[in-house]
């Protein structure tokens, strides 16, 4: 939903991160598996994976519509399967520090998620 906010080197961070905490509570999560491969979709055509070191985050993410845009799609990842980790919820909050995001707008980010997580269900309920 956000990757369009990022460029490419910044796309290819976001997919080793989607990865990193998508096996952060140690499950190989389907849901959260299929939501890395529609995040590589929805990025620009010349995107791959690049490992991405933590200190390099700052760097790379430099407006607050990028570090946002980053923290929202690794949220919508963990928080997809209604199970947030203890592993995913301190690595979130590590990247988040990081780049300088207070604890208050990433609890911010976290409800703004899980709402609409929970309007995506309703929306299915309704469907069926």
């Amino acid at each position: 939903m956000f990757v369009h906010n990022l460029n490419s080197d910044q796309q290819s961070a976001l997919l080793y991160l989607a990865r990193v905490v998508a096996e952060a509570d140690g499950n190989s999560d389907e849901l959260q598996t299929t939501m890395v491969e529609i995040l590589k979709a929805q990025s620009n055509a010349d995107v791959e994976m690049k490992e991405t070191q933590i200190s390099e985050l700052a760097t790379l993410f430099s407006t607050e519509r990028e570090k946002c845009s980053l923290l929202l799609e690794l949220l919508g990842i963990v928080l997809a399967n209604n199970e947030y980790h203890q592993n995913e919820r301190s690595l979130i909050a590590e990247y988040a520090d990081v780049l300088g995001v207070s604890n208050t707008k990433l609890f911010e980010l976290e409800n703004w998620v899980q709402r609409q997580l929970a309007l995506s269900q309703e929306a299915e309920a309704l469907l069926n």
